[in-house]
């Protein structure tokens, strides 16, 4: 049973990361939906999903702030809250039942916010969004990504991940 409930945690753990690519490691933002279980509480188990300021609601604790953590980060940090006066052992898990959206804008037939779907490339995306406009360029494509807003040149082969806004300039020639 031990055994069991440990590997059930590991690939709990590890399953929603591998759909993300490039190395990033995936980072909570507003509008993931979580499932989180607090094992032999199920007064503790819930569903939920992070608001805009990037807290969710957990019963005893009221807001916690999981914006920016990663999936090991938060479990640590709800155990952590729970063994300060309310559970001598808590073990939490924490699983992705959606990701944020992503969007795109600029030179595209519908831009707008798009679900995510693991493994998406920018081709695949722009297909999605209806194709690319007469004008648009073919090379200079962006994408803002993070917490920190980083944007940087992308491929066609770059993979999409939840919260990337993809702008698709136009062509001047």
């Amino acid at each position: 049973m031990v055994k069991i409930l440990a590997l059930l945690i590991i690939v709990i753990i590890c399953l929603p990361n591998v759909a993300l690519s490039q190395g990033d490691v995936y980072r909570f933002g507003p509008g993931d939906s979580l499932d989180i279980t607090v094992y032999l509480e199920d007064d503790l188990s819930f569903p939920s999903q992070i608001s805009q300021q990037g807290l969710i609601d957990f019963p005893l604790l009221g807001n916690i702030k999981l914006n920016g953590l990663t999936q090991t980060e938060a479990k640590q940090h709800i155990e952590g809250l729970l063994r300060d006066g309310y559970l001598v052992a808590p073990s939490v898990s924490i699983r992705v039942l959606s990701y944020r959206p992503f969007f795109i804008y600029g030179e595209v037939r519908s831009p707008g916010s798009y679900t995510y779907q693991p493994d998406i490339t920018i081709e695949q995306v722009i297909a999605l969004s209806g194709g690319l406009k007469d004008r648009a360029s073919s090379t200079k494509w962006t994408i803002q990504r993070g917490l920190d807003k980083r944007v940087f040149q992308v491929m066609s082969d770059t993979i999409v991940q939840p919260g990337d806004v993809i702008k698709i300039d136009k062509s001047f020639f």
